[in-house]
């Protein structure tokens, strides 16, 4: 199971490029609102989530993916992304964050001697890591994706490393996709 961790704010594409790739391989993944039931994009729109915080039961996870935006300094204020981050870390487990969230993942030690991508907006957030300038970066169990424009790699990205290379290139087969 694929938990994303939805906080107010979220950029919209970053949240729902990735979902979509995910599930057009099959891969199960469930919306967390990690400050409620609801949760409002950057854009205003209302996304309803499939389990709240208190919900969330990680017994199952394969990886977390939080998505980024402005709301990503939401991340910071609440002990599910704490839990969760340590729990992945913990058991060897995915760990996903796009454009501004990234940042939520080096001030977590994540990133710490791994190369990584963010969003221009924190580059100097992005402690212990090397950071390099391409749309997706994989480094071992963490997948980091620079920004909007890159939503669709990242998604084939977590893909790919959930269920292999196949599985990308049947999902990228299907959306038309050019390399």
């Amino acid at each position: 199971m694929v938990y994303v961790l939805m906080v107010d704010g979220f950029e919209d594409t970053e949240a729902i490029a990735p979902m979509d790739m995910l599930s057009r391989a099959g891969i199960e993944f469930k919306k967390v609102g990690v400050m409620g039931r609801v949760v409002t994009s950057k854009m205003g729109f209302p996304m309803t989530a499939d389990l709240t915080a208190e919900e969330l039961d990680l017994s199952d996870c394969e990886m977390i993916f939080l998505p980024g935006g402005p709301g990503t300094k939401n991340y910071f204020d609440y002990t599910i992304v704490d839990t969760a981050i340590e729990y992945c870390k913990a058991n060897n487990l995915y760990i996903a964050a796009i454009c501004a969230a990234p940042s939520v993942l080096a001030a977590k030690n994540v990133l710490d001697g791994k190369n990584a991508v963010c969003h221009f907006s924190v580059r100097e957030k992005m402690t212990g890591c090397t950071l390099l300038n391409q749309g997706v970066c994989v480094d071992g169990k963490v997948i980091t994706g620079q920004g909007a424009a890159a939503s669709i790699d990242f998604g084939l990205a977590l893909v790919e490393q959930l269920r292999g290379p196949e599985a990308a290139a049947q999902v990228k087969h299907g959306i038309c996709y050019v390399d």
